[in-house]
């Protein structure tokens, strides 16, 4: 790995941004039992809604249909997230699925893909950290990963997409081609337990975790729903237990609220197994009631003290 989150790249201070998330936005149609609801949704909305209620100055590039903009970009603008919105075809439409009575367990739909990425789309953004949140892979070309190495402190990325094949119909996961030359661009990795698998290769998530550093990555985080998640970060294996939910509303968006919640820690310099707890903890709060996480830090700490 070329870069490390050292002093010499840009500090928190001197951004205009503390993060930039980078994805579609998307229009969500949620199933939970026999309950259905539409909602705007995708990495992008969920991971800045988070970072936005920490505190800190958030920007997103995204792209949707001109006559989805005012409503998908809504609830960010209403919370001050700065909007970097380039138009597209067509917006990205996904739908999912879940059951009742297991919650890890979700059935996704790809109904519409919205126009990929380029680095010009970011050429005018200064950040501290950029996380990366493609849905599909054709999202995000390797290019545009490339070029965020060399602007930023940190560079996050959510993986799922680049496992993801750009079509319409059932979600399926498949091997990233690019995967060498990709991860080599990421500090953060982040991938749930079969995607960590299929891009590893490997049959456990211990040796995928490492097997995924091996490509770059400095940390690697592993979501396994209710069985926690793991962390491997400067070469130790972290098992970070999850919080249990009061209650189990919605599920969607957990990963990218546990993703908020541990690069926020990490920019302010906490050690990545107690950022792996409070990114746990802020991911039960999200699973507790709709839409994106709308608690406090202080909330999250009150959680944690109660374990």
């Amino acid at each position: 790995m070329n870069h490390a989150f050292s002093a010499e790249r840009t500090s928190l201070s001197s951004s205009v941004f503390d993060v930039c998330v980078i994805g579609h936005i998307t229009r969500d149609i949620i199933r939970v039992g026999r309950t259905t609801r539409a909602t705007p949704g995708g990495t992008a909305y969920y991971t800045s809604m988070a970072l936005r209620r920490l505190g800190l100055k958030v920007a997103v590039v995204t792209k949707v249909a001109k006559e989805d903009e005012v409503p998908l970009l809504r609830d960010v603008r209403r919370e001050k997230i700065e909007v970097f919105c380039k138009e597209s075809r067509i917006s990205s439409v996904f739908e999912n699925a879940y059951s009742i009575e297991n919650p890890d367990t979700r059935v996704q739909r790809i109904r519409s893909v919205g126009t990929s990425f380029t680095p010009e789309d970011v050429d005018e953004i200064t950040a501290t950290s950029f996380h990366v949140g493609p849905l599909t892979n054709q999202d995000i070309p390797v290019q545009l990963l490339k070029q965020l190495t060399t602007r930023a402190r940190i560079v996050s990325l959510d993986v799922q997409g680049m496992l993801r094949p750009a079509r319409v119909g059932p979600v399926s996961e498949e091997d990233w081609p690019e995967k060498q030359k990709g991860l080599a661009c990421v500090d953060i990795l982040k991938a749930n337990e079969k995607e960590a698998l299929v891009l590893s290769g490997q049959n456990t998530v211990g040796r995928a975790a490492s097997a995924l550093a091996s490509l770059g990555p400095k940390e690697v985080i592993i979501t396994m729903g209710s069985r926690g998640s793991l962390i491997y970060a400067e070469q130790a294996l972290h098992r970070i237990p999850c919080c249990s939910p009061r209650k189990t509303e919605d599920p969607t968006g957990c990963g990218d609220t546990y993703v908020a919640g541990y690069v926020y820690q990490r920019l302010k310099g906490t050690a990545p197994e107690m950022a792996g707890r409070f990114a746990a903890a802020m991911a039960t709060l999200k699973l507790e009631g709709p839409g994106p996480f709308s608690g406090s830090e202080a909330d999250v700490y009150a959680l944690l003290s109660c374990k």
